[in-house]
């Protein structure tokens, strides 16, 4: 979820994965329950995504752990890695795991290129390389070394700046186990529009956690779509916040995209599917499925202005897709999460009567996995809830 907070700094955090219900559903007042662990982040943990381990029924959770930054007071910024936990109690409980899956990197950097429109990052820059929305996924169809994928929002803040166009990408951990992750060398899966190339030097003056560039670079690299979807509507893609789900035939993508070059920034929701055994890091293996949500989407179905922070969940055969809608003119405020329908996992259609998208569910805030014990899981930021200020908790929502 990309929040404002009160220093007016923007930070891209994570959002929604569940389930559905009646059309429609007016939002819940139910009190939630905190989830509560030892071994995160001193400023608190946010960004749930949570799979469960098939052979053994245990829950694995990645989620984003935010630290007080060493450059800067934590009322101005933080350092955000990504960490995992679990449970062996179907969510009653949860236990951090011990190992950090993507570490946030800070130093000194730069000078580095960026647009021309953007602040320069000059020479002993205070950087931190952030990792955060992770997506943690169980791919049944991959090799046995490849059977749990992460992938994340890697990105660079200096001197106080998110350069979310010039230096960022998604990354992409694999291995056999949640927690041989820890170990394996990260990969710049995806790269958007704007990525320069300069962030591909592991060493001074960049000091990238990620070397070499993009495996594929997202709004460029892909020839093949589904159904006429139009490849060129990606061309000005800066991509965030991805969301993976994964069938016995296929690993599909859903993410952000925001469309810098229009005034206002055009911003929607892309759909993507990499068919069985899907080969991660091969542009060719990738078909661009078309938009899932626009601005005139939640314009009329919310009176907000875009949707983002997404997440994708199959229950009982069906699969939804959680977004949440924006409102820009008020401070980029998030207003929840809404829940609706693909007409199948294979399509970018949403159910809709009439033309106007049905909302299965709404949950004030974010959810991660359906079926776990207090509902859908959601993350709070509270301003004056010191030193924890990032939280997660049970929403005691549950899905049908």
């Amino acid at each position: 979820m990309k929040l404002l907070v009160t220093t007016l700094i923007l930070v891209f955090l994570n959002a929604c994965g569940g389930g559905g219900g009646s059309s429609p559903a007016p939002a819940v007042s139910i009190s939630p329950e905190r989830v509560v662990f030892g071994g995160s982040g001193n400023l608190g943990i946010f960004d749930p995504s949570v799979t469960r381990d098939p052979g053994t029924g245990r829950l694995w959770m990645s989620y984003s752990s935010v630290d007080t930054s060493a450059f800067y007071a934590s009322s101005l910024y933080w350092a955000v890695s990504i960490r995992l936990a679990y449970s062996d109690d179907n969510g009653v409980s949860w236990q951090d795991a011990g190992v950090v899956a993507a570490p946030k990197v800070e130093s000194l950097l730069g000078p580095m290129t960026v647009a021309p429109a953007s602040p320069a990052i000059a020479a002993n820059s205070q950087g931190i390389w952030q990792s955060e929305t992770s997506s943690l996924i169980y791919d049944p169809s991959a090799p046995p070394a490849q059977r749990w994928k992460l992938i994340w929002f890697q990105y660079l803040n200096a001197n106080l700046n998110s350069y979310f166009a010039d230096h960022s990408w998604i990354a992409l951990k694999m291995a056999a186990t949640p927690l041989d992750l820890a170990a394996e060398a990260p990969v710049k899966l995806f790269g958007g529009a704007g990525l320069r190339p300069d962030g591909s030097n592991t060493g001074a003056p960049v000091f990238s956690p990620t070397g070499g560039v993009p495996a594929i670079q997202l709004n460029t690299d892909l020839t093949l779509s589904i159904g006429g979807a139009n490849l060129a509507e990606l061309n000005l893609c800066v991509f965030a916040e991805p969301g993976l789900h994964a069938t016995n035939s296929a690993v599909y993508l859903a993410i952000f995209c925001a469309d810098a070059s229009t005034a206002p920034i055009t911003e929607y929701l892309v759909y993507f599917r990499c068919n069985s055994p899907c080969a991660m890091t091969t542009a060719a293996s990738w078909e661009y499925v078309g938009r899932l949500l626009t601005s005139p989407d939640a314009q009329a179905a919310t009176g907000d202005d875009h949707f983002q922070a997404l997440a994708l969940v199959e229950k009982n055969g069906k699969t939804y897709l959680l977004a949440t809608p924006v409102n820009t003119t008020s401070g980029n405020r998030y207003n929840g999460c809404r829940v609706y329908e693909l007409v199948s996992v294979d399509s970018n259609q949403l159910r809709r009567n009439g033309g106007q998208l049905i909302e299965l569910a709404r949950v004030d805030g974010s959810a991660a996995y359906a079926g776990l014990d207090g509902g859908l899981l959601l993350s709070q930021f509270e301003a004056t809830a010191t030193p924890e200020t990032f939280r997660i908790f049970k929403s005691r929502i549950g899905l049908p």
